[in-house]
């Protein structure tokens, strides 16, 4: 697993605290970039298909979905499309980005899931104990140091039977030169596979083998890919 740049998992609820979060927000660059077709398209939907082949049969039906760090809401469509939930919450401690997502939103015909975009922290998410079906935790923890925080807070929101969906960028990634030049991480916080893994097992996550795939798709590669 020494080679992994991004480990997609999918784990069932098995409790937890929190405490202050700290969290790092993205470069103006990174923040242009979310809102890419690159970023949706390459990275976004690319991750979701392979977390909802995973999730299989075990994604349930007319679900609410938590989808937390969620930007501007790019994932909304993705999420309505894979798994078809009556209704889709996603929060983000980033209030421009939420205002982003809303405007956007509302300028789009009325979907068939309803979508409720909030202003909040992962390690403090404004819902209920076992009110959210399925948790979307996509690329969000290699930019808070309180990453066992929020794992607990999805951990309390989910339902028994939950499910988890996470997919995270690994420390070889994040540190690499090119990275480290146009976006902003906390250094400190980064974790290769097994640190990641070993975070959302300590949640109380039930987390088999079959659930993880680690992988380096080409845009965390050097050379983006290009070299065989």
């Amino acid at each position: 697993m020494g080679m992994e740049h991004r480990i997609t998992a999918v784990a069932p609820t098995a409790a937890a605290n929190l405490r202050q979060e700290e969290w790092m927000r993205e470069s103006r660059f990174g923040r242009w970039f979310l809102g890419t077709e690159v970023w949706r398209r390459y990275v976004l939907a690319d991750a979701l298909d392979k977390l909802a082949a995973k999730a299989g049969h075990r994604a349930p039906d007319d679900a609410h979905i938590l989808d937390i760090g969620c930007g501007q809401g790019t994932a909304a469509a993705l999420l309505d499309e894979h798994f078809r939930p009556r209704r889709i919450t996603g929060i983000d401690i980033d209030a421009e980005l939420i205002a982003l997502g809303r405007a956007q939103a509302a300028a789009q015909p009325p979907p068939t899931t309803e979508l409720v975009l909030v202003t909040a922290s992962a390690t403090d998410i404004p819902l209920a104990d076992g009110s959210i079906d399925l948790v979307l935790c996509h690329q969000l923890l290699h930019h808070m140091v309180a990453q066992r925080e929020a794992l607990a807070e999805m951990h309390r929101v989910l339902r028994p039977g939950g499910l988890l969906l996470m997919a995270e960028s690994c420390r070889r990634f994040i540190e690499s030169s090119l990275v480290r030049t146009l976006f902003r991480h906390p250094q400190e916080a980064q974790q290769d596979a097994v640190g990641f893994l070993d975070l959302v097992r300590a949640a109380g996550f039930k987390l088999a083998e079959d659930d993880i795939i680690t992988e380096s798709p080409w845009w965390s590669l050097p050379d983006l890919g290009l070299r065989r």
